[in-house]
């Protein structure tokens, strides 16, 4: 009874069992003459083709089993179980990292915010939504606020002798994920904050702010998916709405380019795309000079942000580096444009304002000086995404190229937490006003620290 249910337990089969059952019970049929003539003759008894089958499996198990000891044959499978799944794993980060990078899918439901959702907490600033086209044509949406100007103020400028209005646009790259009404209180409160340093005589601080919010491709109501060509284009498309639609003969326009996390890398990138085009025969765009370059809480490079977000060395993720398509890298383009300012410069053909970062030279027949931006670095010390080395890095990048840098860590603020603290938003608007504003002096610059 043991034998036969041992049979049936190797073979799986009744019948199989029962065929060798009968088999095994012929073998003193073997030793009979007529088995014997038999064999003399070669006639021999072909085995049954499920015996066969069953024997091929039998072997390939036991050669596995022979070959390992017992004792590693669970670990064995376990191993070989984890390394498929990281496999696994590593294919579809790599397949889908567009996905994983630009997640315009959180929060939930983010892209059916509207402007009337953040209404409440942006006040006095006024936010309109703009429609504009990217330069592949794709559709984009763009924020546009600013705070209205007190009636007094129009009148008594009125009364001053005719002369060009100062007008300073804060270009905003948002970070990767979530959309642009999310971020319209924190871009509100900064505005406020410059309106409240800049509310002195008239004459004093006798420039206009306007902050526009580039909405990428995929992100909001933008149509398209993100790609990081595609909001290389945005963000070069964005550079050339507002110089279309901002300048005036009567204004003294000025560009600031601003980006959070990812969008400092796109801002950079925009900002060394916009100063290139100013050596081409039709750059219209580089009569207005880029008056800063601001970088909040930003990345290096797709390889630091690997390691920062995967800092086991064990852990396979932090290797698929090299496998990224998207290669934003802000160190990168930081030197780009060193060498950008190192090389001469074209002949002039228009005339440019002297000495204004992102500008030329005005029109002479001595040789061109470029000037490039300056840069404010603003890294939060309690940054749950971007380790601090990572502004330590781009600080001694800046620093080996000569660049003009301005730092600040902001104490107890997280990710996107850095314009929200008060050291921080302080910070940041001096760095503006102190780039942008006509008659900046320090008392004036340092009233903001009463607030």
């Amino acid at each position: 009874m043991l034998a036969q249910w041992a049979q049936r337990r190797v073979w799986r089969s009744p019948p199989e069992a029962i065929w060798l059952q009968r088999t095994s019970r012929s073998f003193y049929q073997q030793s009979s003459p007529r088995s014997q003539v038999l064999r003399r003759q070669g006639i021999h008894a072909k085995p049954h083709p499920r015996l066969l089958r069953a024997g091929h499996q039998l072997s390939a198990r036991a050669l596995f089993t022979s070959s390992i000891p017992p004792i590693l044959i669970p670990p064995a499978i376990f191993t070989g179980l984890l390394i498929t799944l990281w496999t696994w794993k590593c294919f579809w980060i790599v397949v889908l990292q567009d996905k994983l990078l630009y997640l315009s899918w959180l929060p939930p439901f983010s892209r059916s915010e509207t402007i009337a959702n953040y209404e409440p907490e942006c006040r006095p600033v006024n936010w309109t939504e703009r429609p504009i086209r990217s330069l592949d044509g794709t559709r984009l949406t763009v924020c546009e606020g600013r705070i209205p100007a007190p009636g007094d103020r129009g009148r008594e400028a009125a009364a001053d002798p005719p002369r060009k209005r100062k007008s300073v646009v804060i270009c905003y790259f948002q970070g990767n994920g979530g959309s642009t009404p999310l971020r319209l209180p924190l871009l509100s409160h900064v505005l406020r904050a410059i309106r409240d340093m800049s509310s002195s005589p008239p004459g004093e601080f006798d420039v206009e702010y306007t902050v526009v919010a580039l909405s990428y491709r995929g992100y909001w109501t933008s149509s398209g998916r993100a790609t990081q060509r595609g909001i290389e284009l945005d963000a070069q498309a964005l550079l050339e709405w507002v110089s279309q639609t901002f300048s005036a003969p009567d204004k003294d326009l000025q560009l600031v380019l601003w980006g959070h996390s990812l969008g400092a890398a796109v801002a950079s990138k925009a900002a060394l795309a916009y100063l290139s085009r100013a050596d081409s025969p039709n750059g219209e765009t580089s009569k207005l000079p880029i008056a800063g370059l601001v970088l909040e809480a930003p990345i290096s490079s797709i390889k630091d942000m690997l390691i920062s977000l995967y800092p086991q060395k064990w852990l396979p993720y932090r290797y698929l580096w090299p496998f990224s398509w998207n290669n934003w890298d802000v160190a990168s383009y930081l030197e780009q444009m060193a060498h950008w300012q190192d090389r001469p410069a074209n002949p002039p053909r228009e005339n440019h304002m002297d000495g204004e970062a992102g500008s030329l030279c005005s029109q002479s027949a001595a040789p061109c000086s470029r000037a490039l931006p300056p840069i404010f670095l603003m890294s939060a010390k309690e940054d749950e995404v971007i380790p601090p080395w990572v502004a330590d890095q781009l600080e001694q990048k800046a620093k080996d190229l000569k660049l003009d840098l301005e730092r600040k860590d902001v104490p107890g603020a997280m990710h996107i937490e850095g314009p929200l603290k008060v050291d921080g938003r302080k910070a940041l608007v001096n760095f503006i006003l102190k780039r942008t504003a006509r008659r900046a002096t320090d008392k004036s610059l340092n009233k903001y620290s009463t607030h």
